[in-house]
């Protein structure tokens, strides 16, 4: 038992947490805990321990040990009445459009051809956050997600829960899971991260935490640079060929693609487009995931959308949101007619919870505070966005007003720091948008705010920004 190696996240005379990786058999693992952990009698014999949760083979996370017969019955008791919050995340195929755990799983429908017995999602999860979701070309998203757990959990139940009775099983080769095809990794991509509850001797809050495994990046980061590999040959492919009917000596000249084709995907919708507004990006569907992520323990959110352009964040978040209503403002009348035609599309039967107004961003004045205002304002300094043809090719096809900012890009941001204090709530949130390298000198114009969150974007770069009021001190 000494060659296996035992990663001891906390440890007291009473307890102890140790991390299991995947691969590793449970059985051989619970004896190299037993050889690491186990107290010793007055023989130098090492006495009997517990481990109060399992993880089967192929997943890794945390395990709870007691070391003594008081304990163990202490936290099985815990374990029982859901006393203890356990954290989980996993992989799963395709774009997970919601939070709503009612709404993301349909108990009383049986996505397979195999029996399964009934399972009621709520008394298996507690709550759902999207941490990211990643193009691929075989699963055409991969979905980060962290659950939040009851105890005690019955991992094959999950793992049933996402097969059977949604549309996202999870990555994997285990019974009731779905192997990515490019992934020859023999495992299950589920890692309970994160445990906490109350010493039951001690009475004082234990908390473990641990980084997900690395083979979660390495394949979230594969299946992206596969995806855009293949974007590239499309589009040398649209660039030879005449199968599509659009102009190919503006696609040539360098009309960019979502123009010539009058649309573009966001968050798994699919937007209308013109030049009258900036093509949405990838990146920017962190403010969704952002906003949604803040919002998902409220009722009857407020949410005001500054600088909406075709309405793809606004959109977007409401859709995930049924109780939210929103306004989206503009300076460009072209624009809110585009977000005016993407809500009639994307969000039917919807229209009354969501407002358009033509208005400059500082002139907002609303006597209603809001839950959060979310902005991709524009944030490229002129003088510095680098000068190669093909760059600024592309540049001068999307709006100026929408791209570029005075103050070495921080004019709006400076701007939106005076006007948040009058629309959001106290206990409201800034959701941001971030150029590389800028989230530094943001935070200092928002000295008045603090930071509660940083999103990346899929090249892991600081996009997105989450502020909160700075708490007075008493």
């Amino acid at each position: 038992m000494k060659t296996v190696p035992i990663n001891i996240c906390y440890e007291d005379p009473h307890l102890a947490i140790v991390w299991k990786p995947s691969g590793q058999n449970f059985v051989t693992f619970e004896k190299a805990i037993l050889y690491n952990t186990a107290l010793k009698d007055l023989e130098g014999n090492r006495e009997k321990i517990w481990c109060i949760n399992d993880i089967q083979k192929a997943a890794s996370g945390l395990i709870i040990v007691a070391k003594t017969e008081e304990m163990r019955d202490l936290l099985t008791k815990e374990y029982k009445q859901d006393k203890i919050q356990a954290r989980m995340r996993i992989l799963t195929h395709g774009y997970v459009p919601t939070t709503d755990i009612s709404t993301l799983f349909q108990p009383e429908l049986n996505k397979k051809d195999e029996e399964c017995e009934p399972i009621i999602p709520n008394d298996v999860l507690k709550s759902i956050s999207i941490v990211s979701q990643t193009r691929s070309n075989h699963a055409n998203y991969i979905s980060r997600l962290d659950l939040d757990l009851h105890t005690p959990l019955c991992n094959s139940t999950l793992r049933k829960l996402f097969y059977f009775h949604s549309n996202h099983p999870i990555i994997g080769n285990s019974t009731f899971t779905k192997p990515l095809k490019t992934n020859r990794d023999k495992g299950l991509c589920v890692s309970l991260l994160e445990i906490s509850f109350i010493h039951p001797i001690l009475n004082t809050r234990i908390h473990v935490q641990q980084e997900e495994p690395t083979k979660f990046t390495v394949m979230v980061e594969r299946e992206a640079k596969f995806y855009r590999l293949k974007l590239d040959r499309e589009a040398d492919e649209i660039k030879k060929s005449g199968i599509l009917p659009i102009d190919l000596e503006e696609r040539k000249e360098g009309q960019l693609l979502p123009y010539l084709l009058g649309q573009k995907e966001f968050c798994g919708k699919t937007f209308k487009i013109t030049k009258d507004c900036l093509i949405p990006r990838a990146g920017s569907e962190t403010l969704v995931h952002a906003t949604v992520s803040a919002l998902k323990n409220k009722e009857n959110q407020r949410i005001l959308d500054v600088g909406t352009g075709c309405g793809n964040l606004l959109i977007s978040i409401l859709d995930q949101l049924p109780s939210a209503t929103g306004v989206g403002i503009d300076i460009s009348e072209q624009a809110l007619n585009l977000a005016k035609e993407n809500a009639q599309a994307l969000l039917k039967g919807h229209l009354q919870r969501i407002e358009w107004r033509i208005q400059d961003m500082s002139h907002i004045n609303d006597t209603i505070a809001f839950d959060v205002l979310v902005c991709n304002p524009p944030y490229l300094d002129f003088n510095k966005t680098s000068k190669q043809k093909e760059q600024m090719a592309a540049l001068e096809q999307e709006p100026a007003e929408a791209l570029f900012a005075k103050e070495n890009g921080y004019e709006w941001y400076q701007v939106l720091s005076k006007i948040a204090p009058v629309v959001v709530k106290e206990d409201g949130f800034v959701v941001l948008e971030c150029g590389k390298d800028m989230m530094k000198n943001v935070l200092k114009i928002w000295s008045d705010w603090e930071q509660q969150d940083v999103y990346k974007d899929i090249q892991g770069w600081d996009r997105c920004l989450v502020l909160t009021r700075r708490k007075m001190l008493q």
